[in-house]
């Protein structure tokens, strides 16, 4: 007989049920590591143990507390929407980041290449010599996801990018001092944004706002942030939900290039430091 169910099979089907359980495979995978570091991983163990005392009490017969966790479901559906929006809209927003046109053609742009090199450099240039004097900030590289409902919340520029001019916006008791600067490609858009601060208890305590705020923000966006701390000097990146502290000059050229701006198939990029 087992035989026979085996030889049902040809070898089209047997593949396409491989591939099919990778791609279940793969989407799980990811789900996860987009959900870690997040209050979505707590959702997850909330449904594994759902799961469980449902097989248990339809196992043993408990009719009653089988009714009421089948309501669970029912309507826990609904309130996992309510509740856990920030993370299926990152997710979401992950899915939408891949472009069918670059990853078929792979095609890039030297001009936008040396903008981006530009820029980058730039950046570097001017949270080491704020670290050197103990200046915060905060320095948004706007990726693929739009920023827009950030920098209506602060101060439209519409410049070009300087080193002097960031400099200045970040000078202790200045007007534009406190809150982030949005930067996209080769332009400052605005300053004084206000970014979400991070829901993520595991944060370290020794962590200011800039931080919490970095992180939150990358927690929903594909957004860089780098953050100087005025009171180590250290310089920080936060990406993906995920904070990479106290990096150097070239390490922070090096992250910026792989992850600002990639034209090429993007990778779901885990932090070196998950808080």
């Amino acid at each position: 007989m087992l035989a026979n169910y085996f030889n049902d099979f040809t070898i089209i089907q047997i593949l396409i049920s491989l591939v099919d359980i990778f791609l279940v495979w793969f989407l799980v995978y990811t789900s996860l590591k987009l959900l870690k570091g997040t209050r979505g991983i707590q959702l997850v163990k909330g449904i594994m143990i759902i799961v469980i005392l449902k097989l248990t009490f339809d196992l043993i017969g408990f009719k009653t507390m089988s009714y009421i966790i089948n309501q669970l479901v029912t309507w826990g559906v609904l309130a996992i929407i309510i509740i856990f929006q920030p993370e299926i809209r990152r997710t979401l927003e992950h899915l939408g980041r891949f472009n069918i046109y670059n990853i078929i053609f792979n095609r890039n742009n030297d001009n936008s290449d040396k903008q981006k090199k530009s820029t980058i450099n730039t950046v570097a240039e001017t949270a080491k010599h704020m670290a050197r004097r103990r200046i915060g900030a905060l320095m948004v590289l706007e990726n693929k996801t739009g920023l827009d409902e950030y920098t209506e919340s602060g101060i439209t520029l519409d410049s070009e990018i300087s080193n002097e001019l960031i400099i200045n916006i970040f000078i202790p008791n200045t007007p534009l001092h406190d809150g982030a600067l949005i930067l996209s490609k080769d332009r400052i858009k605005a300053a004084s944004c206000f970014l979400p601060l991070s829901e993520n208890k595991n944060i370290e305590n020794n962590l200011g706002t800039r931080h919490r705020a970095a992180i939150g923000l990358s927690e929903i966006t594909d957004a860089l942030i780098v953050v100087v701390s005025e009171e180590t000097g250290h310089i920080s990146v936060a990406f993906n939900g995920s904070l990479h502290q106290d990096l150097k000059f070239d390490e922070i050229k090096s992250f910026l290039d792989e992850n600002w701006l990639n034209l090429k198939i993007e990778k779901i990029v885990g932090g070196e430091k998950n808080v």
